[in-house]
């Protein structure tokens, strides 16, 4: 189940703290605060994921959904916009068409 369990951080949280900066890692560590609706967090985590692999259309896309939940729709838009592009170069595992229409809405 995708349900939020704060006991899944510990396994992404030990090997985090010998490897703060793995986009991997901090892209995991952010699904999970999504999970549990800590936006805040999530949004820290997929910053630095992003960070440290900046063409990641996944990275970009979920870092975009945490800042479109934190009601910042330009910085949301923005990274929406990123995620898309990069889509067209590298695998995504994000729906484009939904994609495309939030950053729409946003941009509206």
């Amino acid at each position: 189940s995708r349900k939020y369990r704060p006991e899944a951080e510990t396994p992404i949280k030990q090997p985090l703290s010998a490897q703060p900066d793995s986009p991997a890692l901090n892209f995991s560590l952010g699904n999970i605060y999504a999970r549990g609706r800590r936006w805040n967090e999530a949004q820290q985590a997929y910053f630095k994921a992003m960070a440290g692999d900046p063409g990641n259309p996944d990275y970009l896309f979920n870092l975009a959904i945490s800042l479109d939940q934190l009601r910042q729709p330009k910085l949301a838009a923005s990274y929406y916009a990123q995620a898309i592009t990069a889509a067209e170069s590298r695998p995504a595992g994000f729906d484009r068409a939904l994609a495309n229409e939030r950053l729409q809405k946003l941009q509206q």
